[in-house]
C-alpha cells in the first residue's frame, strides 16, 4: 500500500511576512498556532512579550490587538475575556479606536463570548456530553486547507485510559474518536474497546484509507457508528481537496464501503467537504454514496479555509447559500434519505476537542481562531468546561453520535 504517515506539516504559509526578525513579537505571533508552538508554555512567553510592547508604547493597537488574541486563546477565564475586550476597544490618541485588521472580527467575537457569560440560557449544563477526540497526529491524507489544529505530542495508551475514566466520571456519553487517522495508531483498538466497555457511545472519524477486513471486524462490536469520506467521483475531482500519493485513492475510498457492506456493519456517515471544486459534482457523489447499504448518514461540510492562504480561499471557498441549495437539491432527489449541511458559522466554538497531546481546544469560523480551554489528564475537568469560550448551548445541538439503524 502507497501511502504517506505524518504529523501534517505546517510550515511558513504564502500569507506569512517573511522578512520580520527572528523572536520579534510578530514573527512569534504569526508562528504561535505550529504544532509545537500552540499550547500554554509558548503562549504564556507571547503574552509577557505583547506585554512588554505594550508598556513601552501604550497607543499601540497592533500589540493590544495581538495580545487580545492571545489572551483568547491561552485557557482564557472571565477576567482574560474582559481584557481582551478592553484591549479591542482600546482608543488611540487621536480618539479613533484600534484600526488593525481582524480587529473587528475579533472584538465581534468577544462580544458574542461577553453576551453568553452574562445571560447564561436556563437548562444549559457545562458537561461535555459528546467530544471529538483527535486522538492520532499522523494522517495518511493532505487536504487542502486543513484546518486540524495538529498537536506535536502524543499520549499513550494508558494515559487514554485515564481520560476515558474522568470522562465518564464527568458526565460525557459520546465520544468521537479522530486524528489525523486513528486506525495508523496501534492501541486505538484497545481503547475504543475500553471506550464501549466504560459505557461510551464511540464513533470512528476516519479517512479509511487503511481501512480492511480485520480492522472493520475489529471494531465493529464496539462502535455506534463509523464516518468515511468522500469528496469527489473521480480521481481528479477528489485530489482537488483531499489528497496523497496514491494514484488509486477514490477506489480505495469507495472500497471502503464496500469492506462496511460485507462486514453487515450498517451504521456509517459519510463526510463530503463542499468546495468550489467539487459542488457541481455532488449529484454524482449521492449516486456513488447511496449505492451502499451500509451508509445511513451523509453530511455535507462548507469547506472552511481557517488555516488557508488567501490564494487557496479564493481557489477553494464556496458560499453557503450554494451550498444549501445543492443539498435542497439532493434532499429532494433522495427524499428517504437522512442528508445533513454544516455551514461553516455554525460550526463555531461547539467542538470540544482533545488533541493528540490531551490539550483541550474549540475552533470559531475566523481565520486562525483555535482556542485552548485546559489540557487532559492533568486539568481538572470541572474546571476546563466552564472555559467561558465554549458554547455549550450549541454543542448541545450537534448530532449523536449513533446513527439509525435499520
Amino acid at each position: 500500500m502507497n501511502h504517506v504517515e505524518i504529523l501534517p506539516p505546517h510550515p511558513l504559509r504564502a500569507d506569512y511576512t517573511r522578512h520580520l526578525p527572528a523572536g520579534s513579537a510578530e514573527d512569534l505571533f504569526q508562528r504561535r498556532l505550529e504544532p509545537q508552538n500552540f499550547n500554554g508554555r509558548y503562549l504564556d512567553h507571547l503574552v509577557k512579550v505583547l506585554e512588554q510592547a505594550l508598556d513601552r508604547d501604550p497607543q499601540d493597537g497592533r500589540s493590544a490587538y495581538m495580545l487580545a488574541f492571545c489572551l483568547l486563546q491561552n485557557s482564557a477565564d472571565r477576567a482574560a475575556v474582559y481584557r481582551a475586550n478592553a484591549l479591542l476597544d482600546r482608543t488611540r490618541a487621536d480618539g479613533s479606536t484600534t484600526r488593525t485588521p481582524g480587529a473587528e472580527r475579533l472584538r465581534a467575537l468577544t462580544t458574542s463570548i461577553i453576551s453568553r457569560m452574562e445571560r447564561p440560557l436556563p437548562g444549559i449544563r457545562p458537561i461535555a456530553y459528546r467530544v471529538n477526540w483527535s486522538i492520532n497526529n499522523r494522517c495518511p491524507m493532505a487536504c487542502r486547507g486543513c484546518y486540524n489544529p495538529f498537536a506535536a505530542d502524543q499520549i499513550s495508551a494508558e494515559t487514554a485510559y485515564e481520560i476515558i475514566d474522568r470522562l465518564v466520571a464527568h458526565g460525557t456519553t459520546d465520544v468521537v474518536v479522530s486524528g489525523g487517522d486513528p486506525l495508523l495508531w496501534p492501541p486505538v483498538f484497545d481503547v475504543v474497546d475500553r471506550m464501549r466497555a466504560a459505557g461510551l457511545r464511540v464513533a470512528l472519524d476516519t479517512t479509511g484509507y487503511t481501512l480492511d477486513t480485520g480492522k472493520i471486524d475489529r471494531l465493529k462490536n464496539s462502535l455506534d457508528s463509523i464516518r468515511l469520506p468522500l469528496d469527489g467521483s473521480t480521481p481528479d475531482i477528489q485530489r482537488a481537496f483531499r489528497r496523497n500519493n496514491d494514484p488509486d485513492l477514490v477506489s480505495r475510498l469507495q472500497g471502503s464501503l464496500r469492506l462496511c457492506d460485507d462486514a453487515g456493519f450498517h451504521a456509517v456517515r459519510v463526510h463530503t467537504v463542499v468546495s468550489k471544486q467539487n459542488v457541481d459534482d455532488l449529484p454524482a457523489i449521492a449516486e456513488k454514496i447511496f449505492g451502499h447499504q451500509s451508509v445511513k448518514q451523509w453530511v455535507l461540510f462548507q469547506w472552511w479555509g481557517r488555516r488557508a492562504a488567501r490564494h487557496l480561499v479564493k481557489e477553494m471557498a464556496v458560499s453557503r447559500e450554494e451550498v444549501l441549495q445543492a443539498v435542497t437539491a439532493l434532499k429532494a432527489d433522495y427524499p428517504g434519505k437522512e442528508i445533513h449541511f454544516a455551514a461553516a458559522e455554525e460550526r463555531e466554538l461547539v467542538n470540544f476537542f482533545i488533541q493528540s497531546s490531551g490539550q483541550v481546544v474549540t475552533m470559531a469560523s475566523g481565520h486562525a481562531e483555535e482556542f485552548i480551554v485546559g489540557a487532559l489528564p492533568t486539568g481538572d475537568l470541572a474546571d476546563i468546561v466552564t472555559s467561558p469560550i465554549l458554547d455549550f448551548s450549541a454543542i448541545h445541538c450537534g448530532l449523536p453520535v449513533s446513527v439509525p439503524q435499520g
